[in-house]
């Protein structure tokens, strides 16, 4: 009997630990789904319930939860947790990009548990408020885990994007059952496509100029469900949420949206920005890399089209470069980050960098929200180093140099070269073969002979997993040097000069400390960078000789920049003033002045 009950109890406890496990104890050896990723949200809360709280900010289209953690620590003294000066991390906003979903859960994982031993994070975490929202787009973040796997970039709102009354009737189908969605190419006498005669696995365009004529389609793998004659023309899914934003928006583009934040993720994103004002800094994991390419999402018009556009007619078109004053900085951290990566010994081919791109949501961060936006992609597919070696060298006039800088390097494939060839050595020497499948025979029942291969969906968007620790490691690291630059204003110093009949002129000394300055030049632009506002606060028997009771200052540059203010004021001896200097992104402070 006490060996039955001794072997129940066995078993017991083992179900019990295996059921209640925590899932907080995470690696990075893999990819998390969204249901797994909301499960270790859900138990950073419960584990660390001083320092997070989870936020849900609406639901997506396929009705997945759009969850945002925030991290910060209570300290006697310390500003309310919301009106904190605060940065926000998003994350795989265009739902292929799952490792920034990793990078975002690593970030939270590190100040969660370093807050207890690493002074800095310490620090950041008592004066700031940190917002990450690790999933931005679970509906298509999904479909990597999918039994049947393409990559998908929409979300899940149902478009009838062949206009024939009919929702997603025709998606792709996985005709050699491996799984994945790839290509099929088929011959044809209309065909525009050849085969690289360096290396026939990979496709490209005819070129007429030197007397090459296609002899292939190209199509994504999968029928024509709806006998009108297109291939996988109307698949599940709509809209691409990292074009869904207002600036520079691509009108008449269905991909795009029908119109700006069209889209339930896009606009609870923007509510829930627009409620916190004080947010100062975003930091974004997307294809886009601020860092390497500075290029934004579109280009200045030519200068002779633009002198014809009256003046006024102007302004009606959105800005599109880096405002000159905010270029510098980002010219500074772009250089950190280089030199950051080198040390690290990551190898990134800097001239495959993606600029910023039109309708993105950190566009409309920088442009309009007015922030201060920086971007990683934190991986690519690496060059050869005999490739990488051969860049282009040209003579470059010297007024270009510094434009160019900013902007990513040449690409370093030959003009005869097919521009995918690196991808194809990279999967054959490092993945065994594995990222490319072989071109095979398949009898389609509309096309007839076709052959199906191609790159394996997500290929160049996600590493494998034994190279995702490494690079998620050093940007989570590098974001939070980045926290740790936020502007912050101080009051440096005071003077009081008695002056006659009881008047007193007053001056305070304002500094920012930080390595950012208290807004940025594009903020102020756009209207949306508040200034710091100086209160004057007196008593019933004082009153202002000169000045205004609130002062305005537009902006405090970094590294101890002081901006001066004074007044003049009746008073008398020994009374007091009290002065208080305020702005959403960088709190307050308050300084008591005895007029002596």
């Amino acid at each position: 009997m006490n060996r039955h009950l001794f072997l129940s109890l066995w078993l017991f406890l083992s179900f019990s630990l295996l059921l209640f496990a925590v899932p907080g104890e995470m690696t990075f050896d893999k990819y998390h789904q969204p249901k797994e990723l909301n499960a270790l949200l859900k138990s950073w809360t419960s584990k660390h319930p001083q320092l997070t709280k989870l936020i849900n900010i609406g639901k997506s289209s396929g009705k997945n939860d759009l969850f945002i953690l925030r991290i910060a620590a209570e300290k006697k003294g310390s500003p309310e947790i919301d009106s904190r000066p605060a940065i926000f991390v998003s994350a795989n906003l265009e739902g292929v990009h799952l490792v920034g979903t990793e990078a975002a859960l690593m970030l939270i994982e590190k100040l969660l548990t370093k807050y207890n031993s690493d002074e800095k994070i310490a620090e950041l975490l008592e004066k700031r408020t940190v917002y990450v929202a690790p999933l931005l787009n679970p509906d298509a973040a999904q479909n990597y885990f999918a039994d049947i796997r393409y990559e998908r970039y929409t979300n899940a709102r149902s478009i009838d994007e062949d206009l024939d009354d009919l929702i997603d009737e025709d998606g792709f189908d996985d005709l050699n059952k491996d799984g994945l969605i790839t290509q099929m190419r088929v011959k044809d006498p209309a065909g525009n496509w050849i085969s690289n005669p360096a290396e026939p696995r990979l496709m490209r365009r005819a070129d007429p100029n030197k007397g090459e004529k296609g002899i292939y389609k190209i199509y994504t793998e999968g029928l024509d469900n709806d006998g009108d004659g297109e291939y996988n023309e109307d698949p599940p899914g709509g809209i691409e949420l990292n074009r869904n934003f207002p600036h520079d928006f691509e009108y008449y583009i269905r991909a795009a949206g029908r119109w700006p934040v069209s889209e339930k993720e896009s606009i609870a994103l923007v509510k829930f920005l627009a409620s916190k004002p004080n947010i100062a800094m975003v930091l974004n994991f997307s294809s886009e890399n601020t860092f390497l390419n500075l290029q934004q999402s579109g280009r200045t018009r030519d200068p002779v089209a633009l002198a014809r556009i009256p003046s006024r007619m102007r302004r009606l078109e959105p800005v599109m470069n880096i405002d000159r004053q905010d270029m510098p900085l980002m010219k500074t951290v772009q250089l950190d980050y280089k030199n950051a990566l080198e040390k690290a010994k990551l190898n990134y081919p800097e001239n495959r960098a993606k600029g910023v791109g039109k309708g993105s949501f950190i566009a409309y961060c920088y442009y309009q929200y007015g922030v201060q936006v920086f971007s990683s992609d934190l991986w690519a597919i690496p060059e050869s180093q005999e490739t990488s070696a051969r860049e282009t060298k040209r003579d470059i006039p010297a007024k270009n140099v510094e434009m160019r800088e900013g902007m990513p390097k040449r690409g370093s494939v030959r003009k005869d070269e097919h521009p995918d060839i690196y991808i194809l050595n990279w999967s054959d020497s490092v993945l065994k073969g594995k990222g490319f499948v072989t071109w095979t025979p398949y009898k389609h029942p509309t096309l007839g002979d076709v052959e199906i291969g191609g790159f394996v969906p997500y290929l160049k968007t996600t590493p494998p997993p034994s190279e995702i620790e490494k690079t998620i490691s050093f940007h989570a690291d590098f974001y939070i040097s980045l926290m740790n630059r936020l502007p912050e204003l101080k009051i440096k110093d005071t003077q009081v000069k008695a002056l006659e009949d009881g008047l007193y002129q007053v001056t305070v000394s304002f500094t920012n400390i930080g390595r950012f300055p208290t807004s940025t030049a594009q903020g102020r632009l756009a209207g949306t960078a508040s200034p710091i506002r100086v209160h004057l606060k007196m008593t019933e028997n004082q009153s202002l000789f000169s000045g205004r009771p609130i002062e305005a200052i537009p902006v405090i540059n970094e590294n101890g920049d002081i901006k001066k203010l004074e007044w003049t004021i009746r008073g008398k001896k020994g009374s007091k003033i009290t002065i208080t200097a305020k702005s959403p992104k960088l709190g307050s402070v308050t300084t008591t002045v005895v007029l002596q």
